[in-house]
């Protein structure tokens, strides 16, 4: 592991869309993103969940929290995050924000940004509180692979800014799915152009 640095593993037989039930994306989804204390979702933990709902184009609802992980965070999270111990200690613990966060996405695609870490840690969580995650998700990364094959990376930033899209306050919740909306809009427009 290298400390600071932003790496996805990616497998080249994972599907982009996964838990696909026939939905299209016309209507509404759900971008998210997480900050965690680390990379094992049943080893660490959430804190920060942030989200935005995307109707016929446009934001229409945003979703943002900082979780309780009960444990300190580790200061290779917070020089990454910038979310400190202090900025967590009073925010509300998984148990009440998980359930609050799936009102918010029910009924919609979810979108993210190397979706299968987002989702993971959904899900186990999910599971500890004996909830069955299943939603239909959209990787953002497996996208910009049809879309951009040459890149060197795949991460936010990069794919940002092969886009030409401003990544303000990155590692941050509500923006990082701010900007992966913007993004993903851009991909469907690009996808759409290209009869995909």
């Amino acid at each position: 592991m290298i400390y600071g640095c932003e790496a996805y593993l990616v497998d080249d037989l994972d599907d982009t869309v996964v838990n696909e039930e026939g939905q299209t994306l016309q209507d509404s989804f759900v971008v998210f993103d997480l900050e965690t204390t680390g990379f094992s979702p049943t080893r660490n933990r959430i804190i920060e969940i942030g989200a935005v709902k995307v109707e016929k184009g446009k934001i229409t609802d945003r979703f943002s929290t900082f979780v309780n992980p009960e444990v300190a965070i580790p200061p290779r999270i917070t020089d990454v995050t910038s979310i400190t111990d202090d900025m967590v200690s009073d925010a509300p613990k998984i148990e009440t924000i998980l359930p609050e966060f799936l009102d918010f996405c029910k009924g919609c695609v979810l979108v993210a940004h190397n979706a299968g870490f987002d989702y993971s840690f959904i899900c186990k969580k999910g599971a500890e509180q004996g909830r069955d995650i299943h939603y239909t998700v959209v990787d953002t990364v497996g996208v910009a692979r049809v879309l951009f094959p040459h890149l060197a990376k795949y991460t936010l930033d990069n794919v940002a800014k092969t886009m030409k899209i401003s990544l303000v306050n990155h590692h941050r919740a509500v923006e990082d799915a701010e900007a992966t909306a913007e993004i993903f809009e851009k991909m469907i427009r690009m996808l759409e152009k290209q009869g995909i």
